[in-house]
């Protein structure tokens, strides 16, 4: 006779329709700083089975004062957090499913395969759209899972709680936020984009910077005469790229050996004149810089100030003539979890026994993941499905994988919570 768990496992295993529909609905609602349309769709989808639903709009008065915030120059008026919880009948651990509604915008510039970065077109065995893999599909697979439990009429003895959250692509307020409200579990799982080849348990700290070079205004025809910001500026540049190597070369640490770039540091946006012969006054560059688990970052910060200020001591105009390093924005710390901790290892189990190839367990870039693990005591790790173009012109998720997360959790969640 087949038991409730089997039935439960089976049942996973024939939802590829539906999550597929799912995957393509939330792709083709647009949530570029602005989650509430995708908020409503899956609030809706959960009260149809009549799900305990807790949704609300987070605090940013509440967040500011706390040393994870990451700083904003918007509100979250109409921005809602939602928690969806399974009330487990006791004895048993807690367990976190997180997953953000948010994506990043797309350059309308760009040409994409099938018509729009919203098209959520089904082909070739995947989804395409922006937010595709990063992380609808996560959230997808969350929603299949918790009405396929609900189905099976299987209670947990511990707590799931699945955590619907906005704003993680721009530093994790909506994370922080639900820690804030008091949900936190015996662990966390991030349903970001990894494939089942990997179990991420790290992620590097982070914080932007803006260097402003000057230089003198003046026609094109002084340009030999007048020192340009932008061949200033062009100095530190190369500085930095020479940083970033020098920085990998003394990376440490076994979970970022798979990764060539280790821990980035580099200039992406340079803005500089507004004529097209006229010599500029200024020249400004914004990049951002990173520090592995272990490391301090507010004292990468001061370090990597120094080495900026040392080189422009070496130009005579710059000598005289300091350019200005600011800090701004975007930063967070790094955190880590213990490969060798109880949850990663039964995590790695249940995908062997599930897939038949045991994941690796690696470190990965900035996320959430730090938040659980240095504000709620919870460990944590990114675990999700496969695809392609993150953050680029046509992304996409492999469909065949999001079934094998799909499997993998849902087997992991009765392991870990235990069946009452």
């Amino acid at each position: 006779m087949i038991n409730s768990v089997q039935q439960f496992e089976f049942a996973l295993a024939r939802q590829k329709e539906l999550i597929t529909q799912l995957i393509a609905d939330l792709v083709r609602i647009p949530s570029i700083n602005d989650e509430s349309r995708v908020q409503a769709y899956i609030e809706s989808f959960f009260r149809e089975d009549s799900f305990s639903i807790d949704s609300w709009q987070p605090d940013l008065i509440e967040l500011s004062s706390h040393p994870a915030f990451v700083k904003v120059d918007y509100d979250y008026q109409n921005r809602k957090n939602m928690v969806v919880i399974l009330k487990g009948k006791g004895g048993g651990r807690s367990l976190t499913l997180n997953g953000h509604m948010d994506v990043v915008p797309a350059d309308l510039n760009a040409v994409w395969k099938h018509t729009n970065p919203f098209s959520g077109t089904v082909e070739n065995n995947r989804v395409y759209g922006r937010g595709a893999v990063d992380m609808k599909a996560g959230l997808a697979i969350m929603m299949v899972l918790a009405k396929v439990l609900r189905a099976s009429a299987i209670e947990l003895k511990g707590d799931l709680q699945l955590q619907f959250v906005i704003d993680e692509e721009n530093g994790g307020n909506g994370t922080l936020a639900c820690i804030l409200r008091g949900y936190c579990s015996d662990a966390t799982l991030f349903l970001e984009p990894t494939s089942a080849n990997y179990i991420v348990v790290s992620s590097r700290g982070a914080h932007f910077f803006r260097i402003v070079v000057p230089g003198v205004e003046g026609g094109i025809e002084y340009q030999h005469s007048l020192p340009n910001a932008i061949d200033k500026a062009t100095i530190l540049y190369q500085a930095v790229k020479y940083y970033a190597l020098w920085r990998a070369s003394q990376a440490n640490s076994p979970l970022y050996d798979h990764d060539p770039t280790k821990i980035p540091a580099a200039i992406c946006k340079i803005q500089a004149g507004n004529w097209p012969s006229t010599l500029p006054a200024q020249c400004i560059m914004e990049g951002s810089i990173e520090c592995l688990p272990g490391e301090d970052i507010d004292q990468i910060c001061r370090e990597f100030s120094s080495y900026i200020n040392e080189v422009a001591q070496q130009d005579e105009w710059m000598r005289d003539h300091p350019p200005q390093l600011e800090w701004f924005g975007l930063k967070f710390e790094a955190g880590l979890t213990d490969p060798n901790h109880e949850f990663v290892q039964t995590l790695k189990d249940v995908a062997k026994e599930t897939l038949g190839i045991a994941p690796q367990i690696v470190g990965g870039g900035g996320s959430d993941l730090r938040l659980p693990v240095l504000y709620a005591q919870s460990p944590s790790v990114l675990f999700g499905p496969s695809g392609g173009a993150i953050h680029s012109t046509d992304e996409y998720v492999e469909i065949d994988s999001v079934m094998d997360i799909l499997q993998v959790i849902g087997r992991f969640v009765l392991q870990w919570c235990e069946v009452a």
